[in-house]
């Protein structure tokens, strides 16, 4: 049985899967001051606008220049790299990497970022590498907010849930303040005593005590009443096999009565304690009592029991500890609370607790074929959280399913397995009908090494979709998969749409947009480097101011 905690080959929480760079604290920096950038932007254009708070993204706040203009920036970064953003003790920490204060005081972009984070109490921002425009919108939309004294931020939350980063996710699931397919963001933790900490978290291995058992079991509340309490004493201070096989022997009893009355609460209290006592004797006396404990709690129906406790314990990662020792019959309970609960946090939390214990993958592929598009959907995003690269050929006919949310589901999915056959897959779906499909499908396009026989794509069915796709983010996209190609057909088709005006020959010429000019032009040196530099001096001085400028910023870039 794999330990806890173990996956198979999950990337990082700003991964898509395939291809991707280690983190990168100043690539994590660029992403920051982009990301401050838009919500510096985003508070401009609603300080315009009166009216009550909210947190809906309308169209109008779309469609403001300097919005959109900023939140063009934050996504072609956002290609490049993820950003794992903390706060400790007031200072910024980027990748784990703690940003001086002083640059945090001399740059605007950063010091107001952490202004706002410390404002609005929060702890930890996660986006993924790759992220959609409309989720790092939600996200500056919520930073952009400014709470009453007292007054936390308004939760958002995704039509998805999914697990970014085991490291950053916290059993408290009330903590969340947004959580979608690619972003992240939590609550500063509450402080804890360091000794309630060490009995949290019994993977790090740190020492456990008597007391911190006492603290943490005997005192809960349990609907056993005083009879549980006294055995869970019992239990706590027992370091002698004849002491702990008598403690066993009331427990055992009191799991028998708890199962009859359906006393999760109790079962729950017994489970921990059980955990705890194992874990505080290690090697020595009491541990074969303590298993013998552990052993009757893995009975389906404690099982059951303890999994409908998991989105309300505080010690989350003990329960999963033992609920991991059932294999995969406690992924099997977990996946029936899941589909089976109407309350959004639960969900979310049955959720993280499948991925953790990264089991029963047969399960969930078996799932995938299911009517109900709320079961496809969820057993989807569950295999591309585990990393179960296998379920790629069970998964690819979902690209043409007619329900659009399990098509965005299943294509992000095969964006993070990274296959050659999931990617290829995914270069089919170019022209779906929905622009997030689309947009994943253009980025797979720009993966090296994913067309037949492990060549590049041909960059003709791409140059083919951009010419008539109707969405500008989409469009980004293809022009930045275009540079990642780099092939010459792909170069030659930026060049051209870098130039002022589109003159096909024997067509009308069209004027480009700015903004794909530029986006054109900065792909151009993705993918060339310096080889391109007399192409961009051509456009020196260019009547468009907009491209004038990116213009003499991409030379300086070069020279």
């Amino acid at each position: 049985m794999q330990p806890l905690g173990y996956r198979r080959s999950i990337p990082g929480a700003g991964d898509s899967g395939a291809g991707k760079a280690p983190p990168d604290s100043r690539a994590s920096r660029v992403i920051a001051r982009a990301l401050a950038l838009l919500v510096d932007r985003v508070v401009t254009v609603q300080g315009m606008r009166p009216g009550p708070r909210t947190t809906e993204i309308d169209a109008e706040l779309v469609m403001q220049p300097l919005v959109r203009d900023a939140l063009r920036q934050l996504t072609a970064r956002s290609r490049e790299a993820a950003l794992r953003c903390r706060v400790i003790e007031g200072q910024l920490v980027l990748e784990g990497v703690p940003v001086e204060r002083r640059l945090t005081e001399d740059d605007p972009l950063l010091g107001g970022l952490l202004h706002r984070l410390l404002s609005l109490g929060i702890g930890t921002v996660t986006v993924r590498q790759g992220a959609s425009p409309g989720e790092l919108l939600t996200l500056a939309s919520l930073l952009s907010q400014t709470p009453l004294p007292g007054e936390a931020p308004i939760p958002l939350s995704g039509d998805t849930p999914t697990t970014m980063n085991r490291a950053v996710t916290a059993d408290e699931p009330l903590r969340e303040l947004l959580r979608s397919w690619s972003v992240l963001v939590t609550r500063e933790p509450p402080g804890r005593d360091a000794v309630r900490e060490a009995v949290r978290d019994p993977m790090r291995g740190t020492p456990w005590s008597v007391a911190a058992i006492d603290e943490a079991s005997v005192t809960m509340s349990t609907s056993g009443g005083s009879a549980v309490a006294a055995a869970l004493t019992r239990l706590a201070a027992a370091r002698t096999d004849g002491a702990t096989v008598a403690a066993g022997d009331l427990l055992v009893e009191l799991i028998d009565n708890a199962e009859r009355r359906g006393d999760a609460l109790t079962i729950e209290s017994i489970a921990r304690a059980a955990m705890q006592h194992v874990h505080a004797v290690h090697a020595g006396g009491g541990r074969l009592g303590g298993e013998r404990i552990v052993r009757r709690l893995l009975h389906r129906t404690s099982l059951q029991l303890l999994a409908t406790r998991v989105p309300f314990t505080t010690e989350r990662t003990v329960v999963l500890e033992l609920m991991a020792r059932a294999g995969d019959a406690a992924v099997e309970l977990l996946v029936q609370q899941l589909l089976s609960s109407t309350e959004s946090q639960a969900r979310r939390a049955f959720f993280d607790s499948v991925v953790a214990l990264d089991l029963n993958a047969t399960l969930l592929i078996d799932l995938v074929r299911d009517s109900r598009w709320f079961v496809v959907r969820n057993a989807v995003a569950l295999l591309g959280e585990m990393g179960v690269d296998q379920a790629d050929t069970a998964m690819l006919p979902l690209l043409a399913h007619e329900d659009d949310r399990i098509r965005i589901a299943a294509a992000r999915a095969l964006m993070r397995f990274g296959t050659a056959k999931a990617i290829q897959g995914l270069h089919g779906v170019i022209d779906d009908r929905h622009p997030e499909v689309r947009r994943i499908a253009a980025a797979a396009y720009g993966l090296p090494g994913t067309g037949p026989g492990g060549a590049r794509p041909q960059a003709a069915r791409l140059s083919a979709a951009l010419d008539k796709e109707p969405n500008d983010d989409v469009a980004l996209e293809m022009l930045a998969s275009l540079g990642k190609l780099g092939s010459a057909d792909a170069i030659q088709r930026l060049l051209r749409i870098a130039q002022p005006v589109a003159a096909e020959p024997g067509e009308r010429a069209v004027a480009r947009d700015a903004w794909m000019r530029i986006a054109a032009l900065e792909s151009l040196v993705r993918a060339r480097g310096g080889a391109v530099l007399p192409a961009i001096e051509s456009l020196v001085g260019d009547a468009d101011p907009e491209v004038a400028a990116a213009v003499m910023r991409l030379r300086a870039s070069l020279s």
